[in-house]
């Protein structure tokens, strides 16, 4: 079973101050895309299901165009970036609002109906 993780309001706003707001006053991450609903999925070439994850985001993103941002991050290029984000687990995913702020994490490899239902309810909000 997929281990999904629903952060509320609270959890919400702490995450984005110490992942969003003061990580992008240091670095300049290609994520979240302003104005867009944003996944970013974390992953590296040594990870076993990676690949699939990468495949499936681009597939993500053909189907959604313009409506979405889809985000693959090789942790092993951006040297750090799994602890400033608090990624524990590979494939890991963030998905951000159109407003940038981080809604969800999920841990693990996501299937594809369960992608789109999250990036549908950001959309809708």
């Amino acid at each position: 079973m997929l281990r999904r993780v629903f952060l509320g309001a609270a959890a919400a706003a702490v995450l984005s101050l110490s992942l969003g707001t003061a990580v992008a006053a240091e670095k300049e991450y290609p994520f979240p895309v302003k104005g867009k609903v944003t996944v970013v999925d974390f992953g590296a070439p040594w990870c076993a299901s990676c690949p699939e994850m990468e495949e499936l985001m681009k597939q993500m993103q053909k189907e959604y165009g313009d409506r979405a941002a889809f985000v693959t991050i090789n942790i092993d290029k951006w040297q750090g970036i799994e602890n400033e984000f608090l990624i524990e687990e590979m494939p890991s995913q963030i998905f951000y609002d159109r407003t940038g702020e981080p809604i969800w994490q999920h841990r693990g490899p996501v299937d594809a109906e369960t992608m789109r239902e999250r990036v549908n309810i950001l959309l809708e909000g």
